[in-house]
C-alpha cells in the first residue's frame, strides 16, 4: 500500500480504492467511532435531575502544576490496561500469570526506576474552574473575572455535544444547570502531560535498534499520562468537596464528546501552550503525544454511555 501511495502513477487509484473500502467497512461505518458526531440534534432533555447542590469552586480561573510527584502517579497506574492494551498481553489464567511474573512485572519496575533516575517522565498539568450553564445540547463557559467581580456572565466558549438516540437520551449538557434555572454551575477542565522527553527517549531507542525497550517505554508513558489525569481528577473532586467516585471525566474523541476540534476551545481556556509548551496538530491531536484533556462533570448521576449502539463511552 505504501509503495502504491508513493507511486504517482498508482496513487490516485489506490486512494480511491482505500476510500471505497473504508465506506464499505462495517466498523468504519459505526456511529460510535472517533471524530464522528453521532446522535440526534434534538434538544429534548433527558431525565437527569437538576436538584443536587452545586459545589463551590475553590477558585475561578486556571492553575499550573509542574511538580506532580511521579511516585504518586505510578500508584494510580492501571497495570492491567498497561499489560493488555499497551504491551499486548492476551489470555488469562496460569499462562498470563507467568507472563506477568516472569516478564512484565520485572520490566515495569525496571523502567519505572529508569524513569525516576533519568527523569523522562515529568507529570505536569494545567486545570481550572469556570462558571458554566447549559442550553439545549450545549455547555456555555463564562469568563471567571466577570462573574467573580461583577456577577455577570460573559461567554468565553461553547461546547456542543451529541444527544443519545433513544434510551435515556443522555447528553453531557444535561449534567449542568440550565440557563433557565437561574443557577450558575461550575465546570472543571484539565490538560495533563508527561512531557516530550519520553518521546525523545522513544525515538533514541528506535534509532538504536532497541525496539522492545522502546515498545515498553512507549506503553508506560501513555499509561502514565492516563494516571496523571486520574491523579488530577481526584484532586479536583477533593477541591470541589464531592465524594470520591462521584462525577466522571470525559475526554474528547469518545462517544459522549466525539469532536477533537473542541481541543481548540480547551486550549483557549487553559494556557497549555504557554505554561506546558504543548501544541495541537492539524488533526487537533495533543502534542506531546503522551497527554490528555478532559472535562470534569461533578453531577452525581454522571456516567459513561454510548451515543448510539450498546457499547459504553470511555473516559
Amino acid at each position: 500500500t505504501m509503495d502504491a501511495l508513493q507511486d504517482p502513477r498508482r496513487r490516485e487509484a489506490t486512494v480511491a480504492r482505500l476510500i471505497d473500502d473504508a465506506r464499505r467497512d462495517v466498523f468504519l461505518r459505526s456511529d460510535a467511532g472517533k471524530d464522528v458526531r453521532a446522535g440526534t440534534e434534538s434538544e429534548e432533555r433527558s431525565g437527569v435531575r437538576a436538584d443536587h447542590p452545586v459545589p463551590t469552586a475553590p477558585f475561578y480561573g486556571t492553575r499550573t502544576l509542574r511538580d506532580i510527584p511521579l511516585d504518586e502517579v505510578f500508584e494510580l497506574l492501571d497495570v492491567d490496561e498497561l499489560y493488555r492494551l499497551q504491551w499486548g498481553a492476551r489470555g488469562s489464567g496460569a499462562a498470563f500469570d507467568r507472563l506477568v511474573h516472569d516478564e512484565f512485572a520485572p520490566t515495569l519496575e525496571r523502567i519505572k526506576a529508569r524513569a525516576r533516575r533519568e527523569e523522562w517522565l515529568r507529570p505536569q498539568a494545567v486545570y481550572g474552574y469556570f462558571p458554566a450553564q447549559s442550553r439545549g445540547n450545549a455547555v456555555t463557559v463564562y469568563a471567571p473575572e466577570d462573574f467573580t467581580r461583577h456577577g455577570t456572565a460573559r461567554e468565553l466558549a461553547r461546547f456542543t455535544y451529541p444527544r443519545q438516540d433513544g434510551r435515556d437520551r443522555l447528553c453531557l449538557a444535561d449534567y449542568f444547570r440550565s440557563v433557565d434555572s437561574g443557577d450558575m454551575d461550575v465546570v472543571a477542565l484539565q490538560i495533563v502531560t508527561v512531557g516530550d522527553a519520553a518521546s525523545r527517549e522513544f525515538d533514541r531507542l528506535q534509532h538504536a535498534g532497541e525496539y522492545t525497550e522502546a515498545y515498553y517505554l512507549h506503553g508506560l508513558a501513555v499509561e502514565t499520562a492516563e494516571a496523571v489525569a486520574e491523579w488530577l481528577h481526584r484532586r479536583i473532586r477533593h477541591e470541589l468537596g464531592v465524594p470520591g467516585g462521584r462525577g466522571k471525566r470525559y475526554s474528547w474523541g469518545y462517544g459522549a464528546c466525539p469532536d477533537l476540534e473542541d481541543h481548540e476551545l480547551v486550549f483557549k481556556l487553559l494556557p497549555a501552550e504557554r505554561e506546558l509548551g504543548m501544541q495541537l496538530t492539524s488533526a487537533f491531536q495533543l502534542m506531546p503525544e503522551q497527554s490528555t484533556a478532559a472535562i470534569i462533570v461533578h453531577h452525581p448521576q454522571a456516567k459513561y454511555y454510548a451515543v448510539r449502539g450498546e457499547g459504553a463511552g470511555a473516559a
